[in-house]
């Protein structure tokens, strides 16, 4: 179980100090403990995704916490959650008190105008596995035929309508979306 622990705690580290861009930059990393560790299926990391989605705090902790807990009960975690914390945590202190300082030099203004960029592309990458994952019966990975699920290609592009043009409270969406899958699933 120390084992389980120590490996929580040293990938979660690495995601703190590596997911630029929030919480869902997150998700390249869980992808790649999914395929490394085993610890959780492509299904359960959806499921993952929407829990930590619906419930309060950071997106990216909820996920730590999420994948902790199912991987080692409660003190897994505790230390996945700390774990993902606590380099940013120290990172945005030392930022805060010298980006006054910083913030007139070209090439740290560089190397944002590079990561606003490669974080789009990991959260659209995953946007796009996610939305396979959603669509698509029978989902090991690209696999043909395809099954599609037209019913929830109806609801995603009912659900993606408001929240990208007329700016929904994403809370309205998620509720939205669960009695839009208990209603799509009846009809």
């Amino acid at each position: 179980m120390v084992k389980i622990y120590f490996l929580l705690f040293i990938e979660f580290l690495k995601i703190g100090v590596f997911a630029l861009g929030g919480g869902y930059a997150t998700l390249p990393f869980l992808y790649y403990l999914q395929s490394q560790y085993n610890w959780f299926s492509t299904d359960e990391l959806t499921n993952m995704i929407a829990v930590s989605n619906i419930t309060p705090g950071p997106v990216g902790i909820n996920m730590a916490t999420y994948t902790g807990y199912t991987t080692a009960g409660f003190w897994g975690a505790l230390i996945a959650s700390v774990a993902i914390i606590l380099i940013p945590f120290f990172i945005v202190i030392t930022v805060v008190k010298l980006f006054n300082k910083l913030s007139n030099c070209n090439n740290i203004n560089y190397i944002f105008t590079g990561l606003r960029p490669a974080s789009c592309a990991l959260l659209t990458s995953i946007g796009f596995k996610l939305l396979f994952q959603a669509v698509v019966y029978n989902k090991p990975e690209w696999s043909f035929p395809l099954q599609i699920d037209l019913k929830a290609i109806i609801l995603f592009i009912i659900l993606i309508i408001p929240f990208s043009f007329i700016k929904k409270n994403p809370i309205l969406i998620i509720l939205a979306g669960a009695l839009g899958g208990i209603f799509i699933q009846n009809f």
